[in-house]
């Protein structure tokens, strides 16, 4: 046939050729070779390039409150999928356990250049900002960035490209994360003491948005386990909340206390900073464009487990994803040599073994993907009706 890759390789030798083995029978492409495929090779009249509406990024953020329920596990899966399927990526490891910026191939970084540098520049530029919202700065009863402490200044003068790393995918970037980021959380309250005025929870958010629209496609985000600053960020620069849970019944009860107290948590700052955020830009109540519960660790053939699906349907409906992680030896594996499914040789274990992980996640990113463009659309449809 006319239209087939060999075909069309044979025809323009300037289009990526891959390596072909001595038999002939496979050939092998690099991400980069098959994006430019993607970009130049047309089937059936149109290029192979995925869908993407208008506008920024969709932000993602990955959350829960308990450890193990596979946060970094969906996180870093779901980017390697977006990024296969020729979307650009961006995650930012809110986490200072900072396995996904391991997974990415990251291990030398400074807590500077983390999200706690982000704060540090963010609490500067809106000092300065609101000193120059009055007439008279003197009027002003809050600090300039000049009167902050030498470390905030220090960490805060960084420029915006400081943040984002490469990783070890051409198509995947990182704002990455390490140990000593943990002390953030100490450190802005610190800082919220300094300048009472500053809209902390609104940082990220203000960050991303400096960001050229059509730099990233997706940008995800992996949380730590709890409701601290940094996770605040998270939920108030994201536009769709995605929590993983395990099919037990803590890990449910879990899920839902994280609920209610996320959702405590954002009313108390509505209700306390609404002026604040105002000023910031900021529009208080939070609204997600969408929040979905996502199974993992389950064995269909195990019935507490399809017992603790039926639970969490009861309760949440149609916001838990139809199609769940199940746990295989290839899973297993990803999570213990932080290494997904997508980067495993399947040569090296039973092909029914990566097939059925493999299925796994191809099954739960197409959900997810479905759920990013639905809301991605919406929102372009919102922004045109205001404009």
């Amino acid at each position: 046939p006319a239209d087939t890759l060999r075909k069309k390789l044979a025809d323009d030798p300037s289009l990526p050729q891959g390596l072909t083995e001595e038999d002939g029978r496979q050939r092998w492409f690099t991400l980069e070779e098959i994006n430019e495929l993607r970009r130049r090779a047309r089937f059936r009249g149109r290029k192979l390039l995925p869908e993407r509406p208008r506008g920024r990024a969709m932000r993602v953020a990955v959350s829960n409150f308990k450890g193990g329920v596979g946060k970094t596990v969906v996180a870093q899966h779901l980017a390697h999928a977006a990024a296969l399927d020729g979307y650009r990526v961006l995650c930012v490891d809110f986490d200072p356990q900072a396995t996904l910026t391991h997974s990415m191939g990251l291990t030398e970084v400074k807590e500077w250049n983390t999200v706690w540098g982000i704060m540090c520049r963010d609490l500067c530029r809106e000092a300065n900002r609101i000193m120059e919202s009055y007439d008279d700065p003197d009027d002003c009863p809050y600090p300039s960035a000049d009167e902050l402490p030498e470390d905030v200044q220090s960490i805060g003068a960084q420029r915006f490209q400081d943040f984002i790393q490469r990783t070890c995918w051409p198509t995947i970037d990182i704002i990455p994360s390490c140990a000593n980021a943990a002390f953030v959380e100490f450190a802005s309250a610190q800082y919220r003491s300094l300048h009472k005025a500053w809209s902390f929870f609104g940082c990220v958010d203000r960050y991303l948005d400096e960001l050229p629209d059509d730099q990233y496609d997706i940008i995800i985000f992996d949380c730590p386990p709890a409701i601290g600053y940094q996770s605040l960020n998270a939920a108030f620069a994201a536009d769709i909340l995605y929590i993983p849970s395990g099919p037990g019944y803590w890990e449910y009860d879990s899920t839902t206390s994280y609920l209610g107290q996320l959702g405590d948590a954002m009313a108390d700052i509505s209700e306390g900073f609404s002026a604040l955020a105002a000023d910031a830009g900021i529009t208080l109540p939070k609204r997600f464009s969408d929040i979905r519960l996502l199974m993992t660790r389950f064995e269909a053939s195990n019935p507490l487990h399809s017992a603790m699906m039926d639970a969490f349907k009861n309760v949440f409906g149609a916001d838990v994803c139809a199609n769940p992680i199940e746990m295989t030896r290839a899973v297993e594996q990803s999570g213990r040599f932080q290494m997904s499914v997508y980067e495993q040789d399947y040569r090296q274990m039973t092909r029914e073994t990566w097939k059925r992980a493999r299925q796994s996640f191809d099954r739960a990113y197409g959900e997810f993907l479905q759920t990013v463009l639905a809301a991605w659309k919406e929102n372009d449809k919102r922004k045109e009706a205001a404009e």
